[in-house]
């Protein structure tokens, strides 16, 4: 691989590489490697791998490659992110017995020292390597290969698990289910994905030419970077880069503050995109939007197959606007590209632009657009009208009246908590708020994400009165008993939310079995409530989020991220004794007293990278990009990464659903 000078290049070098390996060559991809290729080349994906020479493309997956045969080549590329031996062993014995191809190579995103590449060719079959192979094993250029039943198998190591959104921020698709547990009792359930996630960082560095001083908040990131600190390779490279390459990686643990994942209070119209679109098939970070409104028969195009648009584009400054633009000057800056686009055969000056702006005018102009301009002028302006399309539908989804009602909500806990600290009346509140949900049009997964919000928010500060919460516990039991029996009434669909994914996973159907099950949910609900408020309790800076400096001001939320980077933009540099340092040397440590007077501070370093394990929100983008845009001091460039994008019901999946056991026997 090149050396790579900032985060595109780095992806740049690793899909070089696959595009050279690809050519006259059926392409197997899977899901999360698809999803980084998909950020890289702008949400053309496809047709990036055809045009490097790819015969066919198929999508990684034993259920869909037992009906699939390539045809027209006898070459196969494999791009894998998975960490199961024996996932390569099945897909690798379904390709070859469907297939006649005399050689396959496996693009693996992993490395060797995390999987051994000896275990992932089919069982009675060995790896003949020469010493000059044995000898190339590093991370740039990991190969091995064998022989199968006349194929010939090569394994190559590219450390594909990026996704860059725009210069400042970058998710990392293989990781898109990494959430840190709640308890203590799983902390090492994902230790493979953490060691995967490691030498995924240390490959970043190393190609960069970076040595990185690393940090953690929580549990799990104190798990990541000692093991990063103290990885063998990541020791070496360290010890060899100079001090002025150095940069400071901060890992952070999601579950420290559910609260600001969890708020639907969102200046950012990206965030409000997220929260009403469904994602993108197959993808954690990327929505589907619908297309319809350029069918100038919308009853047929509906009825028919249609390809999703999605928010992937290789020009940032339409995610940067999407992202830091408030709502209003969205619309008029959409109206303008519109009315540009519609005048195209017209003089500039001849162009009107109004200054109110809905996103019902704009899918006025959009209709406009489509029955006067031709297909090959809509093509062209595809991605621009995909964007635009999916803020109109964001803006006037039939969720908008719940969203506001629970952004409502949100504020009116906030206020209470910050002005009574006993709490005493938020949970009677909720629980009236549960009984009339369906008065008010809530369903119970936002309610659900509304607990999680109150209880994160509220931490170890603010206790709930016992009697309030068997009330609330109560109010949830019927809730559930009611949406169970909806539930066994409901006919097959794959359109199914996790949440009652989960109701039906009970197996329950008799008024006393669904009674009883209910009640144990309720419960199981309230101790994971409890778990989730203690989560900041060993924290001392960042121990509390809500802000309330006078009683004339309204109390405000301040989230673990916000509060992160006030204290490394601040020109003061305050000890940020949460922050656990597990790499700044000894000697290093000494010159910095010696010199300054105080231990080395992570902004000392030109760049601080913030990666937060389980997610990052739109809102706490905005929010970073905002305060670094405003600073007029010195400070270090700052980016934000994370395992995905996050909506509030995602953090309901991961944090809540996913730890309610169903067998309940």
């Amino acid at each position: 691989m090149e050396q790579a000078e900032n985060l595109n290049d780095f992806a740049h070098t690793c899909w070089k590489d696959v595009f050279l390996e690809i050519r006259d060559a059926a392409v197997y991809i899977d899901h999360a490697a698809a999803e980084c290729l998909h950020w890289y080349t702008g949400d053309k994906a496809h047709l990036s791998l055809k045009n490097a020479g790819a015969i066919s493309v198929h999508e990684l997956s034993l259920f869909n490659l037992q009906y699939v045969k390539a045809k027209g080549t006898k070459k196969a590329v494999v791009i894998s992110t998975s960490t199961e031996s024996s996932f390569y062993k099945q897909t690798l014995r379904v390709i070859l017995e469907k297939n006649s191809f005399s050689n396959c190579t496996i693009i693996c995103a992993v490395h060797s020292s995390v999987i051994s590449y000896k275990t992932l060719f089919p069982l009675g079959d060995e790896i003949n390597q020469d010493e000059s192979k044995q000898q190339a094993f590093s991370w740039v250029d990991d190969k091995c290969e064998t022989q199968i039943e006349g194929t010939t198998l090569r394994i190559i190591f590219r450390p594909i698990f990026t996704a860059t959104l725009n210069e400042n921020i970058f998710v990392t698709p293989p990781f898109g289910n990494l959430m840190p547990p709640i308890d203590e009792t799983s902390i090492l359930d994902n230790e493979v994905n953490i060691n995967f996630l490691v030498s995924s960082m240390h490959s970043l560095f190393t190609n960069l030419k970076f040595k990185e001083d690393i940090y953690s908040v929580g549990r799990l990131s104190d798990i990541v970077s000692n093991k990063l600190a103290n990885l063998p390779a990541a020791i070496n490279r360290r010890r060899h880069m100079p001090e002025e390459r150095s940069v400071s990686l901060i890992f952070l643990d999601r579950s420290l503050d559910l609260c600001t994942a969890c708020t639907y209070n969102t200046e950012s119209v990206l965030g409000r995109i997220l929260c009403t679109l469904p994602h993108l098939n197959h993808h954690g970070n990327d929505v589907a939007v619908n297309m319809s409104p350029l069918c100038p028969d919308a009853e047929e195009c509906l009825s028919s197959f249609m390809v999703p648009g999605c928010l992937a584009t290789s020009d940032t400054n339409f995610f940067n606007l999407l992202l830091n633009t408030k709502q209003k000057d969205l619309l008029l800056a959409f109206n303008k590209t519109l009315i540009e686009m519609s005048t195209i055969r017209e003089s500039p000056a001849k162009a009107k632009f109004a200054t109110r702006v809905s996103a019902h005018s704009l899918e006025k102009l959009i209709h406009k657009i489509r029955d006067s301009e031709s297909i090959e002028s809509l093509a062209r302006s595809s991605k621009t009208l995909q964007i635009i399309i999916a803020a109109i539908q964001a803006f006037k989804s039939n969720k908008t009246a719940q969203l506001e009602l629970l952004v409502s909500l949100e504020k009116l806990v906030l206020q209470n908590l910050a002005v009574s600290r006993d709490a005493s009346s938020i949970v009677a509140q909720l629980s009236n708020v549960i009984k009339s949900r369906s008065t008010r049009g809530l369903d119970m997964e936002n309610l659900l994400v509304l607990l999680i919000y109150v209880y994160s928010l509220a931490g170890t500060e603010i206790s709930f009165p016992i009697q309030q919460e068997e009330q609330l516990k109560k109010a949830l039991a019927e809730a559930i008993f009611e949406d169970i029996k909806k539930c066994n009434e409901m006919p097959a669909t794959e359109e199914i939310s996790v949440y009652h994914q989960t109701l039906i996973l009970l197996g329950v159907s008799d008024d006393k079995e669904t009674r009883k099950a209910s009640q144990q949910l309720a419960s199981q609900i309230m101790a994971l409530l409890h778990v989730i408020s203690s989560q900041r309790r060993t924290l001392q800076n960042y121990k509390s989020i809500i802000s309330k400096t006078n009683y004339l001001e309204m109390a405000r939320s301040i989230g673990l991220v916000e509060k992160l980077v006030t204290d490394l933009i601040d020109p003061n540099k305050p000890e940020i004794y949460d922050l656990q340092c597990k790499t700044s040397s000894l000697l290093s440590a000494g010159f910095s007293l010696l010199t300054k007077g105080r231990p080395k501070h992570p902004s000392d370093n030109p760049w601080v990278i913030i990666y937060i394990l389980g997610g990052i929100t739109a809102e706490e983008a905005r929010i970073v990009e905002e305060k670094i845009s405003s600073t007029r001091s010195n400070c270090p460039k700052i980016t934000l990464a994370g395992s995905r994008l996050l909506n509030p019901l995602d953090v309901l999946d991961k944090v809540l659903l996913s730890n309610i056991n169903t067998d309940l026997n």
